[in-house]
């Protein structure tokens, strides 16, 4: 599942006391990096052009929409305002992180150590996850081919489908940078017992969006993208309740985390298997009545039903969580302790 290598050990110095004097340099160099990209004319004018048409998408009327400007993907152009995007995103993750939740976290809460890390880290990707679903939620619905499918591949030939408004453009270079940096991240936190799965998972997702992008598939590309990101905001929450709960040993919160946990589980069964199940149909099959899928599309359908495979693997785990809350357990999260954790544990249990 997208994500869930939620939390590791960052040591003393980020966990519990003092501040990360080492991390805050690398942020300082990266946002030197950012404001070196800023000063190139193209990048700075392209920027500003793609994040207006993302804030006229979200806030402004249809006919602002409609008049934004269009154009087809560019590779070098591109390439920079990815790069300064996976930067900008890395830094507000972490600084925001540092400077706000985890004091936060200590104070209201009461978290320290390992728990703390977990517990930010959770805080952070249910405020992504949410952004990026309010953000697609917002652009997809609006454009003049979401619905029904067939529109989807209707005049592919034509090459029409590179066009892409200033908006939707901007929403996919944001997720692709998002899933750049989230691995990166996921090779700088502690090895957890998914990490193979993640790895997989973020590398085949940031091969749909380059391949959807550059050739021509952003269509199906920026569905799949909505899709996958609501469910984890549920999940992430139930995380932030159950570290609650065993901090504050209040019952209270382990209520509220379990009844998240089955609106998640019900969330991912509809978005990840029913709806982008169907995506994948519409890819491989639908899509063949419209134009000859070239090896670009043969891939992108390749991707598409590994996503899914790794979507099914998932809800497998999920399903045991549910059979707990049945049996009267609180929900866990069995697919993402730590690798180093599982000695420490058969050691309490033998000692207990």
């Amino acid at each position: 599942m997208a994500e869930v290598h939620a939390g590791g050990k960052r040591g003393k110095t980020s966990g519990e006391h003092g501040v990360p004097w080492g991390l805050l340099v690398v942020l300082l160099v990266l946002l030197g990096l950012c404001y070196q990209l800023l000063q190139q004319e193209a990048t700075r004018k392209e920027v500003t052009v793609l994040l207006a048409g993302l804030r006229t998408s979200i806030f402004g009327a249809a006919e602002s929409r409609s008049a934004l400007p269009q154009g087809p993907p560019e590779l070098p152009r591109d390439v920079q305002v990815l790069v300064f995007f996976v930067l900008a995103i890395f830094i507000m993750n972490w600084s925001v992180r540092i400077v706000l939740v985890e004091p936060l976290a200590r104070l209201v809460v009461g978290v320290r150590g390992d728990v703390l890390v977990k517990f930010s880290q959770s805080v952070l990707e249910a405020l992504i996850y949410g952004t990026f679903s309010l953000i697609g939620i917002s652009i997809v619905p609006s454009q003049p081919w979401s619905w029904p499918s067939a529109n989807w591949w209707r005049g592919f030939d034509s090459g029409e489908h590179l066009v892409m408004r200033s908006d939707l453009r901007c929403f996919y270079i944001l997720y692709g940078a998002r899933y750049i940096q989230a691995a990166v991240t996921v090779l700088l936190e502690p090895k957890r017992k998914d990490f193979l799965e993640m790895m997989v998972h973020h590398v085949v997702t940031i091969g749909v969006v380059y391949v959807s992008y550059l050739g021509g598939y952003n269509r199906v590309g920026v569905v799949v993208m909505v899709l996958l990101d609501p469910a984890d905001v549920p999940l992430h929450l139930a995380k932030l309740c159950k570290y609650t709960a065993e901090q504050l040993k209040m019952n209270m919160w382990q209520f509220v985390a379990d009844r998240l946990f089955e609106f998640f589980a019900v969330l991912f069964a509809v978005t990840r298997l029913i709806m982008f199940g169907y995506v994948c149909w519409s890819a491989h099959i639908e899509s063949a009545a419209y134009f000859k899928h070239s090896f670009a599309a043969t891939l992108c359908v390749i991707l598409l039903y590994l996503l899914m495979v790794l979507q099914v693997y998932w809800f497998g785990l999920i399903l045991k969580v549910a059979i707990r809350l049945l049996r009267g357990h609180g929900a866990e999260d069995i697919r993402s302790d730590d690798e180093d954790e599982e000695p420490e544990k058969k050691d309490s249990k033998k000692d207990s």
